[in-house]
């Protein structure tokens, strides 16, 4: 069992434990100084704003359950049919994991439902 040496995040003896940050509203900024993990119920159509530095990459959890549409920051794709955004579902969470290395923004879906 992990002996946690401080707070709902930090290191601990067997690994480091990640903050989780709910993100709310429609206008989001992909920042990684709100944690690693983080998850997003849509409320509405929703922007996506880049604040990552280079070497930061974060797991979005989204949740959207009324087929809101989402727009992306310029992000390459890796893992999607013809490298464009995935699709979210509308039900349980779309996982994209999401890393800047350079100037570049690269996204994959990790998993959906």
């Amino acid at each position: 069992m992990p002996t946690y040496i401080s707070g709902s995040e930090g290191i601990t003896t067997s690994g480091v434990r990640e903050g989780v940050f709910a993100l709310s509203g429609t206008s989001v900024s992909l920042d990684h100084s709100n944690g690693a993990i983080q998850t997003h119920v849509l409320t509405g159509n929703s922007t996506y704003t880049d604040a990552l530095q280079s070497g930061e990459a974060i797991t979005l959890m989204i949740d959207d359950g009324a087929g809101f549409t989402v727009t992306w920051p310029t992000i390459t794709w890796v893992n999607t049919s013809g490298a464009i955004a995935p699709t979210l579902a509308t039900t349980g969470y779309t996982i994209i994991s999401v890393g800047k290395v350079g100037t570049a923004v690269y996204g994959a879906l990790v998993g959906q439902g």
